[in-house]
């Protein structure tokens, strides 16, 4: 238990310039559990981030705190089509298949507590203007380059599926902030906590995760079951830089256990 003093101003006049002073005026006693945790309505340092869970006050005031987060929070599906999912897709990352179901639940968690999803995804020119250019040469006329727009590639991967109430934003870079309207978007929403997934981790996830948090979205949390990479090993090393840079990283359960009653 720590007991933490509080202050009250107060201006005392005198012969020289009016001036504040601080005095003690009461005492706090609060209970600071040990635990860490990634929790969404936790302390906002995104550094010390910790697990209330166990407050019995915490507990009694925390309905109404989670639903002012639910409302405040977004969930990001970033580029999950099939031309990065599907085996021959021209952009295919290898583990990106195998992250599908967990995505599809992410969204249902989402949808169940009223949660705004934003489907991130690419498409582009037929002639492949928008696109970087390095990557250029993939696309021209008679060729369907890599999620071009109303391709098949461009779709979204089975079991994923845009409702009422959802928001498509297309981009064509990396992060789904570069040169689009998702920041005013989000502000406008009143969104400013984020939840990622989708594919890859190295590019377009760790891209948009650290625009977040220069953008001061917080916090901001990337599902580490439901983003992939080409290998762990390159899924794993990103996770870590994003750790460092105050991002949350929690498996897929222990986000959804937050909305458990």
């Amino acid at each position: 238990m720590t007991t933490i003093k509080t202050f009250s101003s107060c201006f005392r006049p005198s012969s020289s310039p009016l001036h504040c002073k601080l005095t003690p005026c009461s005492s706090l006693k609060l209970s600071v559990p040990d635990s860490r945790s990634w929790l969404i309505y936790s302390n906002p340092n995104p550094l010390r981030n910790l697990s209330l869970r166990s407050n019995p006050e915490f507990q009694k005031a925390a309905p109404l705190e989670m639903a002012d987060k639910r409302a405040n929070t977004a969930l990001l599906v970033v580029d999950m089509q099939r031309d990065f999912l599907e085996d021959g897709g021209p952009m295919l990352v290898k583990g990106g298949k195998a992250i599908v179901p967990n995505v599809v639940k992410a969204v249902e968690v989402a949808r169940q507590n009223d949660i705004l999803i934003v489907w991130v995804v690419r498409e582009h020119d037929p002639l492949g203007r928008d696109v970087e250019l390095f990557r250029r040469h993939l696309y021209g006329a008679g060729v369907v380059g890599p999620t071009t727009k109303g391709s098949e590639g461009a779709e979204l991967a089975d079991g994923l599926v845009i409702r009422e109430g959802d928001y498509k934003l297309v981009k064509t870079r990396f992060s789904a902030f570069f040169a689009t309207h998702l920041h005013s978007f989000l502000q406008g929403a009143g969104i400013n906590s984020l939840v990622v997934t989708g594919v890859q981790t190295p590019n377009c996830i760790r891209q948009v995760v650290f625009d977040a948090v220069a953008l001061a979205y917080q916090p901001v949390t990337v599902i580490v079951d439901a983003t992939a990479a080409a290998t762990p090993e390159i899924h794993h090393a990103n996770l870590f830089d994003m750790r460092n840079i105050g991002v949350a990283t929690p498996k897929l359960q222990e986000w959804s256990n937050m909305f458990e009653a």
